[in-house]
């Protein structure tokens, strides 16, 4: 049926060839034109899939609509684009992944510049990898890292559910404690025989850095903050300077004693030490205070160049706190 109307097209088409009248030519030309057309639609329409197919009759009025308007070239071109088209569509790739190799756990910090296994990665592979194997690797990994960026994840593995990820952060942490307090008990032995300031002062660190790090918890963190606020008050009663005061400061934050907190810190912010060390904890004794528009007033003293890590919180106070 396909083939006669595209013959009936083209016999249509011959009618204007100057054998007839030109009205007798255009009567026959249309009459044989809309058979032809109709037929190719009827037939046609059989081949369009289902699936596309909101209804047989307007499939099939939209081919008759295309190759009445579009002489001889709308067969063609509904017999190509439509028809051809809907019935081979071009292959669609319904997967959204990629399947890539698994990569080995980079077992050097410098090595970590180089894969896709930043802190965070490291971080979601101990939460969620199924693997115990691989949640092992992730704690190997991870022991390559600065102290200050490791204490985390090693308290996080220690809740882990497998035994070998829990012995073995375990193993990583104690080290890292017992290295702080060998430390101290050689500075304590120095204090013995000479008392001094910066001895002193050391030591405080020491134990600060045992509760700043969150190694110790509980009724341990509590005896480590006060050994270390005993040490930082024994250093500025031998020399005050604008560092013992800071760290002062910063005990008294972590024992809730704010007015104490301040009182400290004013004193090193008094003795000229850098704004950008000082003013954040200043910010957040306001803070506890409920002194809001004092947050908002030092942060601005702050400046751009000493914000750092604290850009985005300063932004919010200096300028969607009214």
């Amino acid at each position: 049926m396909s083939v006669l109307s595209i013959i009936s097209e083209l016999l249509s088409v011959a009618l204007f060839s100057g054998y007839f009248d030109l009205s007798v030519s255009a009567a026959g030309f249309v009459l044989i034109h809309v058979i032809s057309c109709a037929v190719f639609s009827y037939s046609m329409n059989s081949f369009v899939p289902k699936k596309v197919r909101i209804s047989d009759k307007r499939s099939f009025l939209f081919m008759l609509a295309v190759t009445s308007l579009v002489p001889l070239l709308g067969i063609f071109g509904v017999l190509i684009s439509v028809v051809y088209a809907m019935r081979n569509p071009l292959h669609q790739v319904k997967k959204s992944w990629i399947m890539h190799k698994k990569e080995e756990l980079p077992s050097n910090p410098r090595n970590m510049l180089y894969t896709k296994f930043g802190t965070g990665a490291l971080r979601d592979i101990l939460l969620n990898s199924p693997s115990v194997d691989r949640r092992v690797e992730a704690i190997t990994s991870i022991s390559r890292l600065p102290r200050a960026q490791r204490i985390a994840f090693y308290k996080m593995a220690l809740r882990d559910s497998s035994d070998d990820v829990r012995l073995l952060a375990y193993s990583q942490l104690d080290p890292v404690e017992q290295q702080i307090t060998d430390n101290i008990k050689i500075l304590a032995e120095g204090f013995k025989n000479n008392e001094n300031a910066d001895t002193a002062f050391d030591i405080a660190q020491q134990f600060w850095e045992l509760c700043y790090l969150g190694i110790s918890e509980g009724a341990l963190f509590n005896h480590y903050i006060h050994k270390a606020l005993e040490w930082c008050q024994i250093a500025i009663r031998l020399e005050a300077k604008p560092n013992y005061s800071l760290l002062l400061g910063k005990i008294y934050l972590s024992l809730d004693k704010t007015d104490l907190a301040y009182e400290a810190l004013k004193k090193a912010y008094d003795s000229r030490m850098l704004t950008s060390q000082v003013l954040p904890y200043l910010a957040e004794c306001a803070f506890k205070k409920h002194e809001y528009a004092k947050v908002r007033e030092i942060l601005n003293d702050l400046g751009t160049s000493g914000a750092g890590k604290l850009t985005q919180i300063k932004e919010y106070w200096c300028e969607t706190v009214q």
